[in-house]
């Protein structure tokens, strides 16, 4: 674990690390607990960990990384390197799409208040909606999150 790079830190010393598996490459947050509490350590997938801290700063702060990281990047990533569900959800946003991501209880759904361009709500009823609950939380979590404002 080499690679760890810190990304939040709590004032009772709890921190927060952002990894790639060195077999997977996938990549992964790391919790690791003050001393006093035993120090343990907790890993978790980088789309588990979003989904579970709604709303604190660690999870902004992750945010802040991965966009840093995506612009530092970008001249070097290709298109094969997106997930679907990102390409999904930067498409629909493309089309002008206003969803945006509530996340509670670790549950991932969308709410929409604005009227969105017909395009980009026949793009959402075509290829999300008939998504299993699981596809559709990973295109929705790659939306703009409710408490971006």
């Amino acid at each position: 674990m080499n690679d760890l790079r810190e990304f939040a830190a709590s004032s009772n010393g709890d921190r927060w690390f952002l990894g790639t598996d060195a077999i997977t490459r996938q990549p992964f947050v790391l919790h690791r607990g003050n001393a006093p509490s035993g120090g343990h350590e907790t890993r978790t997938s980088v789309d588990g960990f979003l989904r579970q801290q709604t709303f604190g700063p660690e999870r902004e702060a992750l945010f802040a990384m991965l966009d840093n990281e995506g612009g530092e990047n970008q001249s070097k990533a290709t298109d094969g390197e997106k997930t679907p569900s990102l390409k999904i959800a930067e498409e629909y946003l493309r089309l002008g799409g206003r969803r945006r991501a509530k996340v509670d209880d670790n549950i991932v759904s969308t709410r929409q208040w604005d009227d969105e361009p017909a395009e980009a709500s026949e793009f959402w009823r075509k290829h999300v909606e008939p998504m299993d609950d699981k596809q559709r939380s990973e295109v929705e979590i790659h939306l703009r999150s409710m408490s971006d404002d």
